[in-house]
């Protein structure tokens, strides 16, 4: 009987390049999501890095249906209570207004609006309370959420949404970890200790990155690794400059649209893999490799038959090269120019 495909790991991984893509975008905008009130509706802005909800005194004032300068009094109430903390429940937003211009506006957290929903009595505050919690364990579960009524209004905002899930797709770092452990899980002659397993996963990787590229890792090194390029030519690393590890990484050089299709091959080839183990169906390597192969030329996908010379180490040495020459020029371009003496 075959092992089950663990796919929890899986998940965490798309969940965190999930997380981190957001708070990068967050940047810019908050995330809208809206809460229905009998007929009407208030799209609040939601913060998934503090795990809240914000809303400026009209919001509230609406959500409550109070008056706005009641609201105020009761804000004020709170603060001069010493009830929350002003610097942790209070943020400025920048808000659209009806002239079009914008301007830094005061939002309140969830905390805030919860207090005044009961200083104000108001029946309303126990259901939004539910439906905030509901919302935000929505963001940590599932990794987001979807105000539904503002994408059926906005073709817009739906391809905007489009893209971001192409873009958190296509952010995966580790790629290759959702497929090893496919690997591990699913084959029955599976060990990672073996020098055997190590070359297969290998070939495992120049399979996929050949089917996108028509290249090798070692080839996509030696082609792509310039010093005159930026960053070397590399596409993806951490932090503000590309190390010389992630220079010897052939997946590196992957430019957005490669790296998607690659996620996207490795997919296809997970629920291979995992309706397989759901079926008890008991897999080799071999079975596996073999049924890459046939995925590969079923969706028109050139498929790499096997190695024809060792180019590893040539490709190592070239990204070490290029990467010095690299760091030299760039020293030398960040060098201060001499003036030159009259």
């Amino acid at each position: 009987m075959a092992k089950p495909v663990k796919i929890d790991a899986v998940i965490a991984a798309a969940r965190a390049a999930t997380a981190k893509a957001q708070r990068a975008s967050q940047q810019l905008e908050l995330e809208l999501v809206q809460f229905k009130l009998g007929k009407s509706a208030i799209s609040f802005n939601l913060d998934v890095d503090h795990e809240t909800i914000w809303a400026t005194q009209d919001q509230i004032a609406a959500l409550f249906e109070r008056d706005k300068s009641v609201i105020a009094k009761h804000i004020r109430s709170v603060l001069d209570d010493g009830e929350l903390d002003e610097n942790s429940v209070v943020a400025k937003f920048a808000t659209t207004a009806a002239d079009g211009k914008s301007y830094q506006v005061a939002h309140y957290n969830l905390d805030m609006i919860l207090s005044v929903g009961y200083r104000v009595s108001s029946p309303k505050a126990t259901e939004f309370r539910k439906w905030a919690t509901a919302t935000l364990r929505s963001y940590v579960v599932d990794g987001y959420a979807i105000n539904e009524a503002r994408l059926k209004d906005s073709p817009e905002a739906l391809r905007k949404l489009a893209a971001r899930i192409r873009e958190l797709r296509s952010d995966e770092k580790n790629i290759y970890a959702a497929v090893r452990d496919c690997f591990k899980e699913a084959s029955s002659d599976y060990d990672s200790q073996s020098k055997e397993c190590r070359s297969f996963f290998a070939l495992m990787q120049d399979k996929f990155l050949f089917a996108v590229t028509q290249s090798t890792a070692s080839q996509l090194i030696l082609g792509r690794a310039d010093r005159k390029s930026a960053n070397m030519g590399i596409a993806s690393f951490a932090g503000n400059m590309p190390s010389v590890t992630e220079a010897q990484i052939g997946k590196n050089y992957l430019d957005s649209d490669e790296l998607y299709i690659l996620h996207i091959l490795c997919e296809q080839f997970l629920l291979y893999a995992e309706s397989s183990a759901i079926r008890g169906k008991t897999l080799k390597m071999a079975d596996l490799t073999r049924k890459l192969d046939s995925l590969l030329s079923v969706n028109d996908y050139p498929v790499f038959k096997g190695y024809k010379d060792y180019l590893r180490d040539k490709a190592i040495n070239h990204a070490k090269t290029e990467y010095a020459m690299w760091q030299r020029r760039l020293a030398k371009e960040n060098e201060p120019k001499r003036i030159a003496k009259v």
